[in-house]
């Protein structure tokens, strides 16, 4: 009998090693696709927004450069942080637009390996369990933000935002809960300085707070602080605020209600879908079984057992809700499922994710919560290849178009006013002004010799 218990148990042991490897294999592999889409389909060259950062390269080599010029207004946003990053990212690599895809890619790394130490630490279930999580984050749905190197604010935005938010659900726990508080006010610090959105991580966190375990005293001390700096902050952020040239006001999308709630469903189904309408019809879907979790476990106390996950939900939905507030009234739905927002709404369709496996796992589960699993894992399974397909086919396209912006920049002093307009920036005389600054510095696309033609240009 021992010599077939002992069997039983290295054949047992063998399989959990099996399993345990193919699960890292399933998420290693989607964490790396990301690194290899930056390098097939990243090109080097200033366009649309990213021509403001030649104007911080202008002022930081004639000396006049100054924290104003940091904490300057970017249509809604100070990008305190995302400047200052760009800034010294450029002076190593001659302004490599690549260089800083690169980092933002490592960001959403950064936040799967946050929500991967979360979700095994409060879900507590195998690792294979997480890999929906890690095929939201790296999904090819977030290409714009991928391929697009000033989207740093983004990045920041979404890693820094996610990172503080645990760093609070650690404070509570172990012997270093006033090291991880102080940096979980730091990386709060800089998602509000990122991009407007950065600023609800103080609202989301205080919930965290008060949701988490800990002593009372203690506990009132860290609400206390995080409220005091978050307030601070906040109001440092508006002062000399003003509603950025051709925007309607922050509360616009109120005069138009029924468009704002097919915008904001739109904006949440996104994390899953590409078409609008296929969007709307997901975002529906996951705010139903949010609301069904909350609803069901609200009586029992249970949103005490999941802080983070619920802190994140939230940090997640009131950014979706700005970015309603400010673009429903102005540019209509379709606009909500462009790629860039999905940054945002994967954090939700994975938090409704982590908390539904644990509700299914953790407790008597029924036959809806485990049917209503089984299709979430599946329609993420799904989304991901599709993401995959449609990614690879935007990536061509977009390297197709920016190499022929690097060929423009390149010879922009002989290029009409008319092309400069369509493939670099809107006002052709921006391109004219700045550009000689980076072919004097040899930055950018001048850090390259001009090839006969652009379809030949290296990518990196």
């Amino acid at each position: 009998m021992s010599r077939v218990a002992s069997v039983a148990l290295r054949r047992t042991g063998t399989f959990r090693r099996v399993v345990a490897g193919v699960s890292w294999l399933l998420v290693l592999i989607p964490a790396a696709l990301p690194y290899l889409y930056v390098r097939a389909f990243g090109v080097n060259v200033v366009f649309a927004d990213a021509w403001d950062m030649v104007l911080v390269f202008r002022k930081f080599f004639s000396g006049r450069l100054t924290f104003a010029d940091f904490y300057a207004q970017h249509n809604e946003h100070r990008m305190f942080f995302p400047k200052a990053a760009e800034l010294l990212l450029g002076l190593l690599t001659r302004y490599n637009n690549v260089a800083e895809m690169y980092v933002v890619v490592s960001c959403f790394l950064i936040t799967a390996a946050v929500l991967l130490v979360a979700f095994r630490r409060e879900i507590r279930l195998p690792l294979i369990f997480f890999v929906p999580v890690a095929l939201l984050i790296f999904s090819f749905r977030q290409y714009e933000n991928m391929l697009f190197g000033f989207q740093i604010n983004f990045a920041f935005t979404q890693t820094f935002g996610v990172l503080a938010l645990y760093l609070l659900y650690s404070s509570g726990r172990g012997n270093f809960g006033a090291y991880a508080f102080a940096a979980a006010l730091g990386s709060a610090t800089i998602a509000s300085f990122s991009t407007a959105q950065g600023l609800l991580v103080w609202p989301a966190g205080l919930l965290g707070l008060l949701l988490g375990s800990g002593a009372r005293p203690e506990k009132k001390v860290l609400v206390g602080l995080w409220g005091i700096v978050g307030v601070a902050e906040w109001v440092a952020y508006f002062v000399d605020y003003h509603t950025p040239r051709g925007h309607p006001p922050l509360l616009d999308a109120l005069g138009h209600i029924g468009t704002a709630t097919e915008y904001f469903l739109t904006l949440l189904g996104s994390a899953l879908f590409w078409q609008p309408e296929h969007a709307y019809a997901g975002g529906l879907v996951i705010g139903c079984l949010a609301l069904a979790m909350f609803l069901a476990t609200y009586g029992r106390g249970a949103l005490r057992e999941h802080p983070f996950w619920i802190s994140l939900l939230l940090y997640s939905l009131f950014i979706l809700a700005t970015i309603t507030l400010g673009r429903a009234g102005m540019f209509g739905v379709w606009q909500a499922a462009i790629s860039r927002y999905t940054t945002f709404s994967v954090l939700a369709v994975a938090s409704v994710y982590a908390m539904l496996a644990k509700m299914v796992f953790a407790t008597r589960a029924s036959v809806l919560r485990t049917v209503l699993l089984i299709g979430l894992f599946g329609t993420i399974l799904l989304n991901a290849a599709i993401s995959y397909r449609n990614g690879i086919e935007v990536g061509r396209a977009q390297e197709a178009s920016r190499e022929r912006a690097a060929y423009v920049l390149e010879t922009y002093r002989s290029q009409p006013d008319a092309r400069l307009a369509t493939t670099l920036y809107p006002r052709a005389e921006t391109v004219r002004s700045r550009a000689p600054l980076l072919e004097r510095l040899g930055y950018n696309v001048f850090s390259e010799p001009l090839p006969p033609d652009p379809s030949v240009r290296r990518n990196d």
